[in-house]
């Protein structure tokens, strides 16, 4: 195994039981990789509207998945952009000092783990904070466009300024999609348009399902079965990427499981998914921003002592793109200002 630093201990944001009350910064172990691994020394970092829901337990199911008393990981943070710092046992597609991508376990630490299965090289058109934006909501939008199977269609993407929606808009249009409309908020309307969405629409003054569309990608998941119905052609598809239920035990899957089952008959579609960390998404994603189709928007950039902050900010549902989270910030400042003494002029 290769190493470059041997550090022992590292800043994190923990949680040792659920609720947001329960998030701090603390000191931990820093981790080590295990076969097939790698550790990454984080730059960057998102918060995601799933972290919320891990964070919290909502819907219920969530602790029988991530630990039902207290979360499996105490470390947040899924997604980030950072560098290769250690080589677990039998990775051999990675080298130390190379910048990646992707999906990782405890993310806002100074330390990461992550699969090499599930990080990518990232694209150097991007920042670091602009790449670790990409993982979650740019591979969901993806995995979206491909069932929806946009090329030559009208395509109408509803939250279109949120984190999944304004890559949906994106890739849509890159995919070969013939006309993109992007359902936002009056005040993200030009922010919508300079995605490249065809046509803007202002879901406080008009509706989409008063239009006709061959496929809908639906972030938000606030209308109803007949509403979807009408707004689709005959052969029409219905993405299903959010949904603005996430009470009681299981969340909006009753919901989502019958109106599957609904819609198995009759010529429209409706499909709903589980998105899947698939390291072909990173692939594809990281071309997209090479060919120039697709880019980050940063709602802002906090620091990993304002991350509890940051989940408010999503629960609210008016954040414009991704939050970002400056993972290395203090590994950034200068150590003579730091240590209050004064730098010598040169």
């Amino acid at each position: 195994m290769t190493r470059t630093t041997n550090p022992t201990t590292m800043t994190a944001v923990v949680q040792s039981a659920y609720g947001l009350d329960a998030i701090e910064v603390d000191e931990r172990p820093v981790p080590s990789p295990g076969p097939g691994q790698l550790r990454i020394k984080v730059a960057a970092s998102t918060v995601n509207p799933m972290d919320l829901h891990l964070a919290t337990a909502t819907p219920g199911i969530v602790r029988f998945v991530e630990g039902f008393r207290r979360p499996k990981h105490e470390i947040l943070g899924r997604e980030a952009c950072g560098v290769v710092d250690q080589l677990g046992p039998g990775v051999t597609d990675f080298e130390i000092g190379q910048t990646v991508f992707g999906w990782m376990t405890g993310a806002f630490a100074d330390y990461a783990i992550a699969d090499a299965d599930h990080v990518w090289l990232a694209p150097t058109e991007m920042t670091e904070f602009e790449c670790a934006a990409l993982p979650i909501a740019g591979a969901a939008a993806l995995q979206a466009i491909e069932i929806g199977d946009v090329a030559g269609k009208r395509v109408v993407v509803n939250g279109a300024s949120g984190g999944v929606g304004h890559y949906a808009v994106q890739i849509a249009k890159a995919r070969g999609a013939r006309w993109v409309a992007g359902v936002c908020s009056c005040k993200n309307a030009d922010f919508v348009r300079g995605l490249g969405a065809d046509q803007v629409i202002d879901y406080d003054s008009e509706d989409f399902a008063s239009e006709r569309w061959d496929v809908i990608l639906d972030c938000i998941g606030n209308r109803t079965d007949a509403e979807i119905r009408q707004a689709l052609v005959d052969d029409g598809r219905w993405v299903v990427i959010g949904d603005s239920d996430m009470d009681g035990v299981f969340g909006p899957l009753p919901r989502l499981v019958a109106r599957l089952a609904r819609w198995r008959f009759g010529s429209q579609s409706c499909h709903w998914f589980v998105q899947g960390e698939d390291v072909r998404y990173l692939k594809e994603l990281a071309t997209l921003v090479g060919e120039g189709g697709v880019r980050s928007q940063l709602t802002e950039t906090i620091s990993r002592a304002d991350v509890r902050a940051g989940y408010d900010r999503i629960e609210s549902g008016r954040t414009v793109g991704k939050l970002a989270v400056d993972v290395a910030a203090a590994r950034r400042v200068d150590p003579i200002e730091a240590s209050g003494q004064t730098r010598v002029p040169s």
